[in-house]
């Protein structure tokens, strides 16, 4: 009894402290919050009053021409007279105008769902479906289209090249083959990846007989993407890349057929920036299926599960795009017919074949015969109307397909002969008042805007994620799944993407002929396509996602390192071309890329350079390229055997440089021997290549030495001897600084606040790592697809840290933290450059324990934003995220392709990430970044194995706090970063790349790419500069046209930072020459339609938000 007592009283201890605590947090709040307005008031009235004092003294000076100059708190500084004003303001305009209403919209639905999973009967999570067949007259039928498909992944549980040799060349012959013996029969196919394959292969019968089914539209091509891309991970670049090589290669092969329909059945959810890019393609329809089932019983209640889906930022209407979605949990032949898929199964013929499964829910096919078909044909007939139910028309879709089927002809004739019969009969009874044919996507589509108009239809804005297929199995765990390849995917985007530009121009200088010197370009052009394709495969939605098998995973990892391997040597061969002009020789190696990527599943190493190999070349030339639309102001690490050394650019000194130790290991605490990082800060134009020559020197010691603190002496490193300063903190704590943050750090190394100095704001920030397991039961825990935690995240203790170091320099400061289980890296740059307005953070895991472990980087700030936050869509848009109580904790988890934030009206926290990952804000004013997982067990997808394949991966993110100059918008749907964010995170994505030189001769210090200097405005993006492939008889050859794709920015305006760059619209002659260009036309997105003809003289006029491609013909 005394116990129970006892315990009572602590308990009601505990309850009033934790209550007096919150109060006390909530007041300390208040006054902050009071405090942040008086300073904010005072603050902006000061810097008003300090930029038009600078303003007026600035404009003296500028007339007409661009001039650089340094200005505190800014980079470099470029200044238009009214430039800013113009163009600015027509962004700041059109930040504030509203998006145009739809009719429904995510965030409608998830405020309004009950999200409570009751049964629903045979459609278990849908509801009874009653009809009136009265409903139907012969002046109303009900039209069906039975649409045969089958869907091929470019590698799940065998690779791509596999799964063609044993699958889908035989359903590619077997489909041609049916089709070609009856004209009634249609089939839709959409990856142009196996499409590709089986064309090299075929014979020219074959050939012929594929475009004719094409031609009379029996065969009809979907999407013509590279592959069924996915939708969370990936990153526009490469879904926009692989959907330009699928339909090139079309054109290319099959000429002018058109593509008006979008097939995307797997993808695990779907994000409007798809939508947006099918769209801007030229193609008007798109069908789906993969939509959380609390959803589409909704829009199926509504009949809403047809709309127009419209981008959430659109202003005008102008880019929605007809959305179809299947009603039922799958889009196999069992989900496709109607609510009852013990019923639909009987109508999978393949199933009653003994060669194959039959139904699981215990009832079999049989074959139609004159005995069965009225019986056959009603029981089906009935699913239909069902169906039918769920949408405004009487046209209605019934997909007939699965995984890798029509793989025989015996299987197809299983299937068509069977319903030929049931056709017949349901055709013939005229009192049935129905009509069923074959049809593809396009036929069904095409009949549905003979019943309605499409005006007629309900409007939707929002994406549909996180996926879940039934109960509490969110689909969230793939976010994270397999992060090293995730990773890696981005590496390789930046090396392609800045491979095609320089290959571009080089390409565009062979055309105009000036030089005398050969360049391959075939040779490398044919590389180019290889990496080009490597890529898309990746994009797969069982590539970038994770969610293959061990042995198919490193398959795609052999494919990424080619597309890396394969653009360092054109990147090496175009950048010496342009260099090394008439003394270039492609027999001769001119230029080495720093980093060396040695295997697929490991990190890269850097070149070293040697000044003591007795070599009496005591000078290194290395050239720095920036391929980003922006002047780069940032540090690059050079690995040496001195730090005796300076270094010059142009032969003028650049003495801003920094010797660091090379450490034995990313995690190590052991200094190597003679081996030094050389830590220079280059200041390079865009899509230029500069010089810069490290010298060895015996005489004096230019570059600063980084100096070394630990938190005690036993973490001092065992040397007897080092030329670097280490010394002991005997402070409470420490911190480390730039001009604009100060970043305190307990001495156990936990990271307590950050200053932010410009607006002398104290922000509580605290990052710890956290962990997830996973629940035990046999079919409910995580695997690749599902995250089911649990319970709530367990904090990593930060008192088991083995070392905290501190290092400390002229031009970064850093603070590296060793767990058992991870590494990070804090770092703070003095460069007067972007990074200076942000705190770089970099983990290291590797998972190698056998138990389920999930880790995430929790950032616990004071920022109020209750239950919302933005996460990124394909690093094109935002999105508003709300976190609700209703769903479970893995349901609140979205994508984050490279950013996320949170925001009150006093600060905005960004994050900012070199990789996709699940994302998460489960309180208020906390952020968790998931990092990667290891499960020991399969989650029932289709896999069939857990997984345990991780590997060592260094995440990297870019930490932003910004200060907000206005209200935080609590209503909109979208959110924008700001220009500050989306140049961080193009440096984040596409870094320089460092070329060591082979050759001591210097022809050129500095290649500007395109004729003019700081050619694109500040919100402008050059995404691509993409030779085309000739369409001739040579396989890859380089053509004279090539694809200029560029991006702009919707961004949220900030008058200060903002008024730092031009907004000058670029026009074509700032690119090339007048003479080298023949014609300029916009097209569609994927070059497949010319919008208009232009000519040099012509503004490159982008819409906020969106993507534009150029098609450009040299002469």
């Amino acid at each position: 009894m005394l116990e129970s007592i006892s315990t009572d009283r602590d308990e009601q201890q505990k309850i009033n402290e934790q209550w007096i605590n919150e109060h006390l947090d909530s007041l300390e709040d208040s006054m902050q919050d009071l405090d942040r307005a008086i300073k904010y008031l005072n603050q902006k009235q000061a810097e008003e009053l300090i930029f038009t004092q600078q303003s007026k003294s600035l404009l003296e000076i500028v007339k007409e021409k661009p001039i650089s100059q340094s200005i505190e708190n800014n980079t470099q500084t470029i200044l238009f007279e009214s430039n800013y004003n113009n163009n600015n303001n027509n962004q700041c305009t059109w930040r504030t105008s509203s998006p145009m209403n739809t009719t429904f919209n995510t965030q409608q639905l998830y405020d309004s769902l009950p999200f409570d999973n009751q049964n629903g009967g045979v459609w278990l999570h849908g509801f009874d479906i009653q009809y009136n067949t009265s409903q139907w007259t012969s002046n109303n039928k009900l039209k069906i289209i039975l649409m045969p498909h089958s869907h091929c992944d470019p590698g799940w549980l065998n690779t791509y090249e596999q799964y063609f040799a044993y699958s889908a060349r035989r359903i590619l012959n077997t489909m041609i083959t049916m089709l070609d013996k009856n004209s009634k029969y249609k089939f839709i196919w959409a990856e142009m990846s196996f499409l590709s394959l089986w064309w090299d292969q075929a014979t020219y019968d074959q050939r012929q007989l594929l475009k004719k089914l094409l031609d009379n539209k029996q065969l009809e091509i979907v999407t013509g993407g590279w592959v069924m891309n996915d939708e969370a991970n990936t990153h526009y670049f490469g879904m926009l890349d692989q959907l330009i090589e699928g339909h090139q290669f079309i054109e290319n092969t099959f000429g002018n057929i058109t593509i008006q329909s979008s097939w995307a059945n797997d993808p695990f959810g779907y994000s409007p920036t798809m939508a947006y890019l099918l769209q801007g393609s030229d193609i008007h329809y798109v069908a789906i299926q993969r939509v959380h089932y609390h959803i589409k019983k909704a829009l199926a209640k509504e009949k809403q599960l047809e709309f127009f889906w419209q981008q959430t930022w659109d202003r005008n209407i102008s880019k929605r795009i007809f959305t179809h979605i299947l009603p039922f949990h799958g889009y196999d032949i069992s989900y496709s017919c109607g609510p009852d898929p013990k019923i639909c199964c009987q109508f999978d013929f393949r199933r009653g074949a003994k060669l194959f499964a039959g139904c699981p829910w215990g009832i079999n096919p049989v074959s139609i015969n004159e005995n069965n078909t009225h019986e056959r044909a009603e029981l089906l007939l009935d699913q239909y109307r069902k169906k039918a139910q769920l949408y405004r028309t009487n046209v209605l879709l019934i997909p007939l397909g699965d995984d890798f089927r029509f793989i025989s002809i015996y299987e197809a004739k299983l299937q068509f002969n069977n319903y030929d019969k049931l056709f017949t009969y349901i055709n013939q009874r005229a009192d049935w008042n129905t009509h069923i044919q074959y049809g593809t996507l396009n036929d069904y589509f095409e009949q549905i805007l003979q019943e309605k108009s499409l005006v007629e239809f309900p409007s939707y804005a929002g994406d549909f994620f996180t996926y879940a297929d039934h109960d509490d199995h969110y689909w969230s765990g793939y976010y994270t799944s397999r992060a090293f390849f995730k990773r890696m995917n981005r590496i390789a985007e930046s090396y392609l993407r800045a491979t095609e530009i320089l290959f571009s121009i080089a390409h565009a200088q062979v055309l105009e002929g000036k030089l005398a010197s050969y360049f391959p370009k075939d040779d490398l052009f044919t590389k180019l396509i290889i990496a080009r394709r490597n890529l898309g495969v990746f994009q797969h939605h069982d590539g970038i996602t994770g969610t293959a098998r061990a042995h198919v995973v490193n398959d795609f990892g052999q494919k990424l390192l080619t597309v890396i391997i394969l653009s360092q040597i054109v990147m090496q061969q175009s950048a010496a071309y342009l260099l090394f002009q008439n003394d270039y020789s492609f027999n001769n190696q001119f230029l080495i890329l720093n980093q060396e990527f040695e295997t697929f599943d490991t990190l890269p190493i850097r070149q070293f350079i040697s000044f003591n190999n007795n070599n009496k070349e005591k000078i290194r030339m290395i050239y720095i390229y920036n391929p980003t639309d922006q002047r780069r102001i940032e540090i690059v690490k050079i690995l040496l055997d001195t730090y005796y050394v300076r270094v010059t650019s142009n032969k003028q000194p650049i003495e801003t440089c920094q010797i660091d130790p090379k450490w034995s290991n990313r995690r190590s605490n052991i200094m190597n021997q003679n081996q030094f990082e050389l830590l220079i800060l280059i200041d390079i134009e865009p899509y230029s290549i500069k010089e810069y020559t490290i010298h060895a020197t015996t005489f004096k010691q230019p570059c600063p030495l980084t100096e070394i603190e630990y938190i005690n002496e036993k973490q001092l490193p065992k040397t007897s001897s080092t030329p670097f300063k280490m010394n002991v903190i005997n402070t409470k704590g420490f911190q480390i600084d730039n001009r604009f943050l100060s970043i305190i750090f307990s001495k156990n190394g936990v990271l307590l606040n950050v200053q932010h100095k410009k607006s002398d704001e104290n922000l509580r920030f605290h990052t710890n790592i956290i962990r997830y397991g996973t629940l035990k039961q046999s079919d409910h825990h995580s695997g690749a697809y599902l995250f089911i935690p649990d319970g709530i995240a367990q904090n990593i203790p930060t008192s088991n840290y083995d070392l905290i170091r501190i290092q400390r320099g002229p031009l970064i400061n850093r603070v590296y933290i060793n767990h058992e289980l991870y590494s990070l890296q804090y770092k703070l740059t003095n460069t007067n450059g972007l990074n200076d307005y942000m705190l770089g953070l970099s983990t290291i895991t590797h998972l190698n324990m056998n138990k389920d472990t999930e880790l995430a980087l929790r950032f616990s700030t004071g920022i109020k934003n209750g239950a919302e936050f933005f996460t990124d869509l394909n690093g094109f848009q935002m999105i508003r995220r709300t976190t609700y109580g209703k769903l479970p904790l893995q349901g609140n988890v979205y994508p984050m392709p490279t950013m996320a934030y949170i925001e009150d009206n006093f600060m905005r926290f960004t994050i900012l990430s070199g990789q996709p990952s699940g994302v998460a804000c489960l309180k208020p004013g906390i952020v968790d970044v998931f990092l990667d997982r290891r499960l020991t067990r399969d989650d029932g997808r289709g896999l069939g194995e857990g997984i345990m394949d991780n590997r060592e991966i260094i995440s990297t993110f870019k930490l932003l706090f910004e200060s907000r100059h206005t209200i935080a918008d609590r209503t909109s749907l979208t959110g924008y970063p700001t220009l500050l964010a989306h140049h961080l995170s193009i440096e984040l994505l596409y870094p320089i790349h460092l070329f060591h030189s082979l050759n001591s001769k210097i022809v050129l210090n500095e290649f500007n790419l395109f004729l003019k200097p700081l050619l694109f405005p500040s919100d402008y993006h050059l995404v691509n500069l993409r030779t085309l492939n000739n369409n001739d008889d040579k396989k890859y050859s380089a053509s004279k046209n090539v694809a200029l794709i560029l991006r702009r920015f919707a961004y949220d305006c900030d008058e200060y930072y903002d008024r730092s760059f031009h907004f000058e619209k670029p026009i074509f002659e700032y690119f090339f020459q007048v003479n080298q260009i023949e014609s300029i036309e916009q097209t569609s997105l994927s070059l497949r339609h010319i919008k208009q003809k232009l000519n040099i003289t012509s503004k490159l006029n982008v819409p906020f938000a969106e993507i534009v491609t150029y098609k450009i013909r040299f002469n």
